[in-house]
């Protein structure tokens, strides 16, 4: 037997750039020096790093030609490697996902499991950190394997997310969790104190089952380039037809029903009868994944928009929102959203915005545990349209005084997550 093993097993962000789950999984890559160097753990034994992707055609759009050789090169660094696994259809993340169809999350399980119980093979010891719905069973196919520690971090839950799949997932969750606690040195990763609190009262998990893997935003990432200077910025979001001589609303995530889009589109309607015809609104809301009827709902509000009120940008765009929060031009930030776990675009907007700016929110426990007592805040009691409409109007008219932000350290919170789960290896 050689040395242990990290594994990262992730629906995105080992070779595609999706939605939030690919940011923490690349930003565990980028920042894994660093997470080294504050896991006495990790500096004490010897550890190889392994990425097991779900396969994608590697001419789908989807793909990310630099993700993928940022997790490779990590991956040669320690010892270990990227490796994909394979799943019934490959075309694309759509397919690869398959939201719709639940069998085939038991069999990327099973092809995972094949791919792990390989590993277990050359290492004494494996950690798999697990990201994603589909995966969420991995410790179902891996119950005669015991120097495996499976750790399944949550960034969805099917007793808060109330999506289509929810019942599925909540099924799924169940059976999964059940085969995870027969095993003692499993743990289920909670990314902040609203999913702990969840998992401990809606999934009867125990506090010795769960490890704190607490979201948080990166030091050095690709995305967020220190040195970007402001004509740079300025030239780039104009080129997305972004006007910054207006008054800017910003809001971004996924073009899902759980993001609100669909409540603040009408808001924003009324909006403009009552506000000067400066604002413009900005949406970015990628669409690769998305349900072809939302997306068609959003398209009907946005034709009762002047054609001049608004940009909608419908891929993902990992730069924008980056330079887009450090312009003065962008005066207010919108989050609508429905159901959260913990919302990166929340804490980016905490570590990346400009002083003056104001954030207007749906008031629901998985935004309301980052927002704390900021004089910038404008939450939402509810997303029927009048109230939208009036904390918009309140958040455009709001003289308010910059108030200190938390800070959320990508790297620290990771580095006591991964010393969480690896103790129990001592």
């Amino acid at each position: 037997m050689k040395n242990n093993a990290i594994v990262v097993a992730s629906i995105d962000g080992l070779a595609t750039l999706e939605c939030g789950i690919a940011s923490i999984v690349h930003w565990f890559f980028e920042e894994f020096d660093d997470i080294r160097a504050q896991s006495p753990t990790l500096q004490t034994s010897d550890w190889s790093l392994y990425a097991l992707s779900p396969e994608l055609d590697v001419s789908s759009s989807d793909y990310s030609e630099t993700v993928h050789g940022i997790v490779s090169s990590v991956c040669k660094k320690y010892g270990g490697s990227f490796e994909w696994f394979p799943v019934a259809d490959s075309s694309s993340l759509r397919s690869v996902w398959s939201l719709d169809k639940p069998r085939r999350w038991d069999e990327m399980c099973q092809s995972l499991a094949a791919s792990v119980r390989q590993l277990c093979a050359r290492h004494e010891r494996v950690t798999v950190l697990v990201h994603g719905v589909m995966l969420t069973a991995l410790r179902s196919y891996l119950l005669d394997i015991d120097n495996v520690q499976v750790v399944f971090i949550a960034h969805s839950l099917g007793r808060v997310f109330s999506d289509k799949a929810s019942d599925n997932r909540t099924q799924f969750e169940d059976r999964a969790f059940a085969d995870m606690a027969r095993f003692p040195q499993d743990r289920i990763g909670y990314i902040g104190p609203y999913f702990k609190d969840i998992l401990t009262q809606s999934y009867d998990r125990t506090e010795s089952q769960l490890a704190p893997f607490v979201n948080g935003i990166p030091k050095n990432s690709f995305r967020f380039p220190a040195d970007t200077e402001s004509a740079d910025r300025k030239s780039y979001l104009a080129s997305q037809g972004i006007p910054l001589e207006k008054q800017l609303i910003f809001s971004w995530g996924r073009c899902t029903g759980q993001k609100g889009f669909d409540a603040l589109i009408p808001a924003y309607r009324e909006f403009l009868k009552r506000a000067p015809d400066t604002w413009h609104l900005v949406l970015l809301m990628p669409q690769e994944v998305s349900p072809t009827e939302y997306v068609a709902l959003l398209d009907r509000q946005l034709t009762e928009l002047p054609a001049s009120s608004y940009t909608v940008i419908r891929h993902f765009d990992a730069k924008l929102p980056y330079y887009l929060l450090r312009e003065e031009a962008l005066k207010i930030v919108a989050f609508a959203s429905r159901f959260e776990g913990a919302p990166l675009s929340v804490l980016e907007t905490l570590q990346f915005g400009h002083s003056d700016l104001k954030i207007v929110w749906h008031d629901i426990p998985s935004i309301s545990q980052f927002m704390g007592g900021l004089q910038q805040s404008f939450p939402l009691e509810s997303l029927e349209t009048r109230y939208v409409l009036d904390t918009l109007l309140r958040a455009s008219r709001a003289d308010v005084t910059f108030s200190t932000r938390g800070e959320y350290s990508y790297s620290g919170n990771t580095a006591i997550g991964l010393e969480s789960v690896l103790a129990w290896w001592k």
